[in-house]
């Protein structure tokens, strides 16, 4: 189940200003050594140990083949590159210099096969957070249940919580960042 929490946009030069929208509230975070013990636990005849080195030696291969250019593919989860946020354009391309244009060079990672946007959006269950104070006016009723999620969960949460700000942690989009792919 992923929790979500409601916030407002504060992109004031954006036509998603003051609109609502949803961000996935992250329930941990599972490192590589966490990682690991996990996958240990899976009748593997390799112990936590060992698959910690396997896993820290290809963070260090992806790592260098990205900086080489490639994309990295791995089966059924995820395809990584690097991608460029620029500062500004340039009038023509004789004007373009990297130091002017480009703000810089970031991680973009797109779930694939599994993990693709589409069997995302079909299988996930959304639900809202209770451990935040959401900025409903009301509650969904039992005679008029919250409408199903894109991902097929329903009922909301709401209410209680610990009163504290709406604004971080999570990813998600407003509608006002623009992400461009790589290619």
């Amino acid at each position: 189940m992923l929790k979500y929490q409601i916030y407002q946009s504060q992109l004031k030069d954006s036509p998603s200003f003051g609109k609502f929208y949803a961000r996935i509230i992250s329930d941990g975070t599972v490192d590589v050594k966490g990682l690991a013990e996990h996958m240990a636990k899976h009748n593997t005849p390799f112990s936590p140990g060992t698959i910690t080195g396997i896993i820290t030696d290809a963070i260090a291969c992806i790592k260098e083949l990205a900086l080489d250019g490639k994309r990295i593919t791995l089966d059924g989860l995820v395809s990584i590159g690097l991608s460029i946020t620029h500062k500004m354009g340039a009038i023509s391309a004789d004007e373009f210099s990297v130091a002017k244009c480009v703000d810089k060079v970031k991680l973009v990672a797109m779930g694939v096969g599994e993990f693709s946007s589409s069997l995302l959006t079909t299988q996930a269950k959304l639900k809202e957070s209770n451990t935040y104070q959401s900025p409903r006016t009301s509650s969904p009723t039992t005679d008029e249940p919250e409408p199903e999620t894109p991902g097929g969960g329903s009922g909301s949460d709401a209410g209680g919580g610990s009163g504290t700000d709406n604004t971080g942690g999570g990813s998600g989009n407003t509608g006002g960042e623009e992400e461009i792919p790589y290619e």
